[in-house]
């Protein structure tokens, strides 16, 4: 019940910061938030410049709020623990069996996982990565962010069409699970993979400023983060399309993840933004440091991304009733935590990178 609190109180919040629906109402088993005509994002989207540069801004916008919850950066770690101890005791456990001898082999690769002990790595890792705490949505993937049509002004009609959304007490909703699922949210057809790369282009959403019209979703997963989590997880979504029409459900491309410029260019558009939000001299720009700071907080916290979904995915393999491949989804999702961390060892003989020195003399 205190999630379901939590949700509503932010959710308020991001609508009353025009970041988020309008909410018309709540009740006992949920709440009556505006309908939007809109469509998620397609993967492919991510990368479009103009997109990329406005959800730099809306991430920058949620990370500048101030929000009544605590402030300690408690949530991955608690998450990741919630779910290790049912991983440990559910799902992982020595009855656990595929339906088919390639979930089989799936099963078996993460058995062989010691998930107690890599937590407790990645602990003592992101411990020498200087990343602030800020409010985070930690799930900002395409899914969850709704390109808007041009028929109706978002947010200024007295009265609005409303939805109804009810709340699921038991399982936290995540459009990995399957972006069809969430397509019932908004007009229009349900979307086919086919779809996906016949849609109509961006250029039918753009509003009269010459920017694209976006408005988020799914806030239950928000809470104080490390903002080194919140972007270089939506960085990994660039790699993931959930439009795929048969098992797995998804497509991994890694190829697709942004490129070093890529990252610069939605770095800096973010800090232009969270510093615009925060700081008194609005027309202060992020600095060459700010930028490689934060590229190698991101850098850092991909391993964070990919091991938090990783257990997300175990525990929904035999929980969820919604068709999608988990098993290879966490083995995938495990796999390149595993690498890039790897690479993070090579980077210094101790396996941490070492924290970046205030000048270039130790005093």
């Amino acid at each position: 019940m205190d999630a379901i609190v939590t949700e509503s109180v932010i959710f308020t919040l991001l609508s009353e910061r025009r970041l988020g629906p309008k909410l018309h109402g709540v009740f006992s088993g949920g709440r009556i938030e505006e309908y939007i005509p809109a469509r998620p994002l397609l993967t492919k989207e991510l990368s479009e410049p103009a997109l990329s540069m406005k959800i730099a801004e809306k991430m920058a916008a949620i990370h500048s709020m101030d929000v009544p919850l605590s402030k300690e950066p408690n949530w991955l770690w608690k998450t990741m623990g919630k779910w290790l101890k049912t991983v440990k005791e559910e799902r992982l456990t020595g009855h656990s069996t595929g339906k088919n001898d390639e979930e089989q082999r799936v099963i078996k690769q993460l058995k062989a996982v010691d998930f107690d002990k890599e937590i407790e790595w990645l602990k003592k890792f992101i411990a020498t990565v200087d990343s602030p705490v800020v409010f985070c949505h930690n799930d900002m993937q395409e899914g969850n962010i709704l390109l808007l049509e041009d028929v109706l002004p978002h947010l200024d009609e007295e009265v609005s069409t409303i939805y109804v959304q009810a709340y699921d007490v038991d399982t936290p909703r995540s459009s990995k699970e399957n972006n069809h699922t969430k397509m019932a949210q908004y007009s229009g057809p349900l979307m086919t993979y086919e779809d996906a790369n016949t849609s109509d282009s961006v250029s039918s959403h753009i509003s009269d400023s010459g920017e694209p019209k976006l408005v988020l979703i799914d806030f239950e997963y928000c809470a104080y983060n490390y903002r080194g989590f919140d972007i270089a997880n939506h960085f990994q979504e660039w790699g993931y399309d959930y439009t795929n029409p048969e098992h797995p459900f998804y497509f991994e491309n890694q190829e697709n993840c942004p490129t070093l410029e890529q990252k610069e260019i939605f770095i800096k558009e973010y800090l232009k933004h969270y510093n615009s939000n925060v700081c008194d001299d609005k027309d202060v720009g992020p600095s060459i440091d700010d930028v490689n700071h934060l590229l190698s907080e991101v850098e850092a916290f991909a391993l964070a991304s990919h091991l938090f979904w990783s257990l997300w995915s175990i525990v929904n393999a035999s929980k969820s009733q919604i068709p999608f491949g988990y098993w290879e989804y966490a083995l995938s999702r495990l796999d390149t935590y595993l690498r890039l961390k790897h690479e993070m060892i090579k980077k210094d003989k101790y396996g941490f990178p070492q924290k970046r020195k205030i000048c270039e003399v130790d005093i």
